[in-house]
Formats: structure tokens, sequence, C-alpha cells
């Protein structure tokens, strides 16, 4: 089974090739499909997802630099805020085989 790991704000998630995501570090965490990674855009103008969730799987690189979009219980977010001053980027981003 693949799994796509991500750093953003400085917390690393893991998504499965369903969507399914969750945080690393939290250790209440646990799979589930209420939770869902959908993509990420590279501006925050963009009103639709670039880079999806399949896509990711391909070629995780792309990721850099990209705002979170996911479905958290049917509610579909884009991830805002601030980090560092600046709006938040996944920083690192690969796949696992395990």
């Amino acid at each position: 089974m693949k799994v796509l790991k991500f750093e953003c704000r400085g917390e690393w998630y893991k998504v499965k090739q369903n969507g399914n995501m969750l945080q690393i570090n939290n250790t209440y965490n646990s799979w589930d499909e209420n939770w869902q990674f959908l993509g990420v855009s590279f501006h925050h103008w963009h009103n639709h997802i670039i880079l999806s969730c399949k896509e990711a799987f391909n070629n995780p690189k792309q990721l850099i630099n990209g705002i979170v979009w996911d479905n958290d219980h049917n509610t579909i977010r884009i991830w805002g805020g601030r980090y560092c001053g600046r709006l938040p980027k996944i920083t690192n981003a690969y796949v696992e085989n395990l």
C-alpha cells in the first residue's frame, strides 16, 4: 500500500490512495472516511483544485508550495490562516510504500 506524506505548517500528514488522511503526531487520530485530502491549488485566488490527490501520488514533489484542499465531515475547506506571516503551504512531500 502506498501512503503520501506531506508537511504543512510544520506538521506531517499521511494520505491513503483513496484520500483518507490523518495527522501523524496526533495520538487520537485514526483512519476514517470523515477527513479526506482532495488536492492543492497554487494561488489564493484559485477557486478549484489544480493538482488532485490521484495526481499527487504520481509525483508528490509537485505538491510543494501548494495550498491544501480537504473534505472534513462533508465540508470542503481550503487551508488558510497564517504560518510565519504567510499562507500555509506544503513544504515537503513524498510517497512511501508500506
